[in-house]
């Protein structure tokens, strides 16, 4: 009787931990959700932007959780491209990459912030509309940081997007080449003082051509403002007067930023050369140099090795007193004295990229992006 007993006590703590120990192991076993279980989707196939819906909301991407079959920390981003760009050995190198934050299943854009990644990061051409491809990319990521051996899930939709030229024409004093040398009738990136606090302070980076003879540039400043007030010699270097001779320089310092100030009638010439100084290169402010292209008026450097996760700042002459970082939106912005402000330019993807600085459209349009 008493191993009868036993025998069904034993069967009694089986039948009450077996259930356990299955739902455990069911816990514990990854099965990759598909694709279509993300139902993944846009609000608008079809976005046209405008200064008109800067402030509103204008797409917003959402998806459902994925439910890899275990408890594990999903984490989740968005990849932006080219259709073009999305297939081949090199697919979706150029995305732009947006983690969403987490507990969030949707991201939501400001006309303003998409007018930004389409017209700015994706550079699609502006008045027209052009299709790219969203990617939803769900991963398991392990807390040591090694790759994790769960493979994400990716689902794929395509829209299209119209985005409009954002750069404000802020007043400029355009440069008038003087003697032997010509410059464009019309307003022209890389030939412009910009004054992006509408005051009497302009500011630009000119690459003059020493075209003037005697190792030398001659030319003026006229505003938009007012094209009857043409600036010029003022009796040094760095003044300026109204309806005067040409402002000299000999011998150019080439590649330069100016700033003037038509109220003090003062005018200034640094010569510039710019560096990525960031994680991937011990901030060396030597190391990797940004070049003129006399072509397109921006500066470049090419086959720069970059790693998701760490950052990086434009330094100019061999130190900090004249950089540029990011602000909270991802615009570019002076950081150096006495301003020191700015947050390091951060890298979204791993890989060796083209960096390309464009200082070209005056003071409160400089840009840069990342290929």
């Amino acid at each position: 009787m008493k191993k009868i007993f036993n025998a069904l006590f034993t069967l009694l703590l089986l039948s009450i931990f077996m259930p356990g120990c299955k739902k455990d192991e069911s816990n514990n076993v990854v099965v990759n959700p598909s694709a279509s279980a993300l139902a993944f989707k846009t609000s608008s196939a079809a976005v046209v932007l405008s200064p008109a819906n800067d402030a509103a909301n204008v797409v917003t991407f959402s998806f459902n959780a994925a439910n890899f079959g275990a408890n594990v920390v999903t984490a989740y981003s968005l990849e932006f491209d080219l259709p073009a760009d999305t297939s081949g050995t090199n697919a979706w190198a150029n995305a732009v990459v947006v983690k969403i934050p987490a507990g969030t299943l949707q991201k939501t854009y400001t006309g303003a912030d998409f007018n930004a990644l389409s017209g700015v990061q994706l550079t699609l051409p502006t008045g027209t509309s052009s299709t790219i491809a969203v990617r939803l990319k769900a991963e398991v990521n392990q807390n040591t940081g090694v790759a994790s051996a769960i493979k994400p899930v990716y689902s794929t939709i395509t829209m299209t997007v119209n985005p409009y030229k954002a750069i404000v024409e802020y007043p400029a004093l355009l440069v008038k080449g003087g003697n032997s040398w010509k410059t464009p009738a019309t307003r022209t990136n890389g030939f412009l003082l910009a004054s992006s606090k509408f005051n009497s302070k302009y500011e630009g980076y000119l690459n003059l051509p020493n075209a003037d003879g005697y190792g030398g540039d001659a030319f003026q400043l006229v505003s938009t403002l007012d094209v009857s007030k043409v600036y010029g010699w003022g009796g040094t270097a760095t003044t300026m007067s109204l309806n005067s001779g040409n402002l000299y320089l000999s011998p150019s310092p080439a590649y330069m930023k100016v700033n003037a100030d038509v109220e003090a009638l003062t005018i200034t010439y640094t010569p510039v050369k710019f560096f990525i100084s960031g994680d991937d290169n011990g901030w060396s402010t030597s190391a990797t140099p940004l070049n003129y292209n006399a072509t397109t008026g921006k500066l470049e450097a090419a086959n720069v090795a970059l790693t998701a996760g760490k950052s990086f700042v434009f330094t100019c002459n061999g130190g900090y007193d004249i950089s540029y970082k990011v602000d909270a939106s991802g615009n570019l912005v002076f950081a150096g004295a006495p301003v020191w402000g700015g947050i390091n330019i951060p890298v979204t993807k791993t890989g060796v990229f083209t960096v390309t600085l464009d200082l070209s459209a005056g003071d409160g349009n400089y840009t840069y992006t990342i290929k």
